[in-house]
């Protein structure tokens, strides 16, 4: 599979199964930065997945750009929280067949000052 076929996998989930990243190819060591929360395994990630995924109302990948192992996707992304629509970029490296590190870019002051308040 190509890193982008891998990376199609990854946005299925988001979009079409709610964070289920259960068919997803995450290497056991697969690392995530984010400006909300990071990870250092694969399945640290996918439990949130799962449950953020419950939160997403629409998700759709904008634009996408590839440079060998590395796959940058723009996204417009919003929750079911009295946030207003969320737009972000995402690159994800894949390696062997797996995604092996994702780093998600976006402000997320509105999104913090949710999730605090209603937790």
């Amino acid at each position: 599979m190509s890193p982008q076929d891998v990376v199609a996998l990854y946005y299925e989930a988001w979009i079409s199964k709610r964070g289920d990243m259960g068919g997803v190819p995450l290497a056991p060591d697969f690392r995530f930065r984010g400006p909300v929360a990071n990870f250092d395994d694969a399945e640290s990630y996918r439990a949130m997945a799962r449950e953020a995924g419950a939160m997403v109302t629409s998700f759709t990948v904008r634009q996408q750009f590839t440079s060998g192992n590395q796959v940058c996707s723009i996204i417009d992304w919003e929750m079911a929280l009295p946030v207003a629509p969320m737009t972000s970029a995402e690159i994800l490296e894949v390696e062997d067949g797996q995604i092996t590190r994702g780093e998600l870019i976006y402000d997320a002051q509105e999104l913090r000052a949710a999730m605090s308040a209603a937790g």
